[in-house]
């Protein structure tokens, strides 16, 4: 018998055989050698016994080796195939009465079968003789696992022989996409009957298509459409009421998905999933990256990676290490980036992609995919605070400080949500960015725009250390128009006027500054050495003190303000603060 799987159609079940229609039965002789000598080809066979059926027979192992070699003589000829034992093992389930397909199932999550062509599984005989084929045995269509029952002794040795080579030949014949034959003469016949033999041409055919491209056609996407190009052909030309029933359409349906699909395609008609033996390997790349092995654990995915694209834990991994790896291949960003079109409410996928933008300096695109991945994370019912505050980082990272903030606060209690807040905190004072606005006013600034303000501030001051006033001064004024009133303008032209010597200008223009963001670092660190410079001493002190208040690590402000308290009680004071804050003297 056999375990169909229609896909939107028919649940998980077997197909019934159909009635014959009276008069109109199709007359299809066997012809077990109508077609040239094939190539010769040897399939690997695992086999596993239960408790039942190992306990019915002493030497099981060797008599199952007979049996294969019986079957092979039967398709040796027609179809160029021999059987070879690989392993015989002990199978450790009882319970042999009752329907194949849950012994079927438990077999497939039993051992995978990737590295053999057929995984059999057997069980005891059953009670009494039926000659009904999912009695005696079951496979799934386009599968790689077969159960066959053991036969009994009240059969004739001949016959018993006989019958077990048609049994295991109709259920491998499924595993290669046979359907059932209804003219009641060949060996795909939903009955057995002792006066059986052979396959019809046009099932002969249609195995023939399966051992031209199998195993490859299980794992690679083009030699599978290959093999449903053949098999569709194959099965198309099986008309007639011998053929008619859901088989036949369930391998028509599962022809015209793989044509159709840019994956591999199980039985199911659906993206291969992965075996027991492929999870396990995916819980060893986990392993590996945990353990600081990431390169390992990358080529120990990719085969993984390439099998199963529609696995979007896979994939997810994939993108992962492959961003952790090598961040500036176009390859990196294609990988992460088809992701993203498989798993497009996945927000890592997002989150990773961001990071290649940051690396090569595309902070617009960087911006977009954390904006993509936040409503990914805002759609989900639950999400991890650590989810919050990962992406919390990444808006920093983009200079996106308002967003920074307000996903941080997403994940409270977290100390990484806490070190973004106090870090966005120290860089809204550093570059004097406007404070966040309170609930229901308006933003000064549009949290969009603040990573240009913010990058413009770092590249202009850049400029002005390099000693290029004339490139910061075009850079400024063009700032001046985009960002008008604008606190952070205001620091850069305090900047340009100090570098240019223009001290009153960079006075005002620093004092203009504290005037919208008095807690802005920077300018008072500013003041602070034009008060300084013109000894203006209780200034400076002020302002340093301040710039110390804000900032404890600026040590080139405690280095100015001990200039200024030389010769004073303050001096000794500001040492032992000195030696408490950094563990050394103060130079």
């Amino acid at each position: 018998m056999v375990l169909i799987l229609i896909v939107g159609l028919l649940a998980p079940g077997c197909a019934a055989p159909a009635p014959p229609r009276e008069g109109s039965r199709a007359r299809i002789a066997p012809s077990p050698t109508s077609s040239p000598s094939p190539a010769a080809r040897v399939l690997r066979v695992r086999v596993y016994a239960d408790v039942d059926h190992r306990a019915r027979g002493l030497h099981w192992e060797r008599a199952f080796e007979a049996w294969l070699q019986r079957a092979s003589n039967a398709v040796r000829g027609p179809l160029g195939v021999t059987f070879e034992l690989e392993s015989a093992r002990a199978w450790e389930r009882r319970g042999s009465d009752g329907p194949l397909e849950p012994v079927l199932e438990a077999l497939e999550s039993l051992d995978a079968g990737e590295d053999v062509d057929l995984v059999m599984g057997l069980v005891a005989a059953p009670v009494s003789f039926s000659g009904a084929q999912h009695e005696l045995g079951f496979a799934r269509v386009l599968g790689r696992h077969c159960v066959l029952r053991g036969l009994g002794g009240e059969l004739p040795v001949e016959a018993r022989q006989r019958l077990e080579v048609a049994v295991l030949l109709h259920e491998w014949a499924h595993t290669l996409g046979a359907p059932h034959v209804r003219d009641g003469r060949g060996w795909m016949s939903p009955k057995y009957d002792a006066g059986q033999k052979g396959f019809d041409a046009r099932t002969l055919a249609l195995l023939g298509a399966g051992l031209r491209h199998l195993p490859g056609a299980r794992v690679e996407l083009e030699a599978q459409k290959a093999w449903a190009r053949e098999l569709r052909g194959a099965v198309e030309a099986m008309t007639g009421p011998a053929w008619e029933g859901p088989e036949r359409d369930f391998l028509l349906e599962w022809t015209e998905r793989v044509r159709a699909s840019s994956v591999v395609l199980g039985p199911e008609g659906t993206p291969r999933s992965l075996t027991p033996l492929e999870r396990q390997r995916l819980a060893e790349v986990i392993a590996l990256e945990k353990a600081g092995r990431p390169d390992v654990a990358a080529e120990a995915l990719e085969p993984l990676a390439v099998r199963h694209p529609q696995d979007e834990r896979v994939q997810l991994l994939a993108c992962y290490l492959a961003v952790r790896l090598t961040p500036g291949l176009d390859a990196t960003r294609e990988r992460c980036e088809r992701a993203i079109s498989r798993f497009p409410g996945e927000p890592s996928l997002r989150m990773n992609v961001a990071l290649l933008h940051l690396h090569a300096g595309r902070f617009d695109e960087a911006r977009d995919s954390l904006v993509a991945a936040r409503r990914n994370l805002e759609a989900r019912a639950e999400v991890e605070p650590a989810q919050w505050a990962d992406l919390a980082g990444l808006f920093l990272r983009a200079h996106c400080v308002t967003w920074a903030e307000e996903t941080a606060a997403r994940a409270p209690g977290l100390a990484a949500a806490a070190a973004v807040l106090e870090q966005a905190a120290r860089l809204r004072r550093q570059v004097a960015l406007p404070a966040r606005a309170e609930a229901g006013t308006s933003p000064a600034l549009e949290p969009a725009r603040e990573g240009d303000l913010v990058r413009a501030v770092s590249d202009v001051e850049a400029l002005l250390h390099a000693g290029s006033s004339g490139p910061a001064r075009e850079r400024i004024a063009a700032l001046a128009q985009a960002f008008p009133a604008s606190a952070s303008v205001a620091l850069l032209q305090c900047e340009l006027h100090l570098f240019q010597g223009r001290l009153d200008s960079a006075r005002t223009a620093c004092e203009r500054v504290l005037a919208l963001r008095e807690d802005a670092v920077q300018a008072h660190l500013l003041l602070g050495v034009l008060a300084t410079n013109t000894r203006a001493h209780a200034r400076a002190r002020k302002h340093l003190e301040r710039v110390i208040a804000l900032e404890p690590s600026r040590t080139e402000a405690w280095h100015l303000l001990a200039r200024e308290y030389r010769g004073t009680r303050q001096l000794r004071t500001l040492q032992a603060r000195y030696r408490e804050q950094f563990a050394r003297d103060l130079p």
